[in-house]
């Protein structure tokens, strides 16, 4: 499983103050959840993965990391797990292909499909697991935001911030990364542009990764 530009724009743009205890929830192999151990120092971080051959690999990329004492992989289906605590900060780039076909390849199917991963289940467990205090972070395709802002609000989960995708310069919305949580926080919104007309990385994208790349994308 590829790294894909979903998970660097999620692990890049996650915002929380002083986590100690993290979750990513759907972490394959373990992308975003080495991002956010590099980005809060102070936290201890859990990548949880249904498919089993993924959750190992995210296991050797954790313990060949700099953070291997705080990243833990979890090879496990975030529905029927029963953790022994509560996360400051949960975050998740789940399925979202509702209405294509099913793959022949489950592995592919399970990583693209929502059937696997109903956003009211998911949504009612991140409520019950997630601090008073804490957020809840996901990336999804924009036409599926409302159906998530509404599903939030029947768990008792509030909208703090929205942050608006633009793939190209000049086109329409593409993904939305949002931000939940229990407490009532101020809101924000804001949106970002990967790629600009001549389909070369925009600066603020540059910035806001620059610490995750092996390569300069400004050439």
């Amino acid at each position: 499983m590829k790294v894909g530009t979903d998970a660097m724009l999620l692990g890049s743009l996650v915002e929380a103050e002083n986590p100690s205890s993290i979750l990513d929830i759907g972490t394959g192999t373990g992308v975003i959840a080495l991002m956010l151990a590099q980005r809060f120092e102070n936290a201890n971080v859990s990548g949880l993965e249904i498919d089993e051959e993924a959750s190992q690999e995210a296991k050797q990329n954790f313990e060949q990391s700099t953070w291997k004492d705080r990243l833990e992989a979890i090879h496990g289906d975030i529905l029927n797990i029963q953790f022994n605590r509560k996360f400051d900060l949960i975050v998740s780039n789940p399925p979202y292909y509702e209405n294509s076909l099913i793959s022949e390849n489950e592995r592919t199917s399970r990583a693209k499909h929502a059937e696997f991963l109903p956003i009211d289940q998911l949504l009612r467990k991140v409520a019950s697991i997630l601090t008073e205090s804490g957020s809840f972070w996901v990336i999804v395709p924009s036409e599926n935001a409302q159906t998530w802002m509404n599903e939030a609000e029947q768990n008792q989960l509030s909208l703090h911030t929205s942050i608006a995708i633009i793939g190209k310069e000049g086109q329409s919305e593409k993904r939305r990364i949002m931000a939940f949580s229990k407490e009532e926080k101020t809101f924000k919104s804001a949106s970002l542009t990967i790629r600009n007309i001549d389909g070369n990385y925009t600066p603020e994208y540059i910035e806001l990764t620059k610490e995750f790349h092996d390569r300069d994308l400004s050439k």
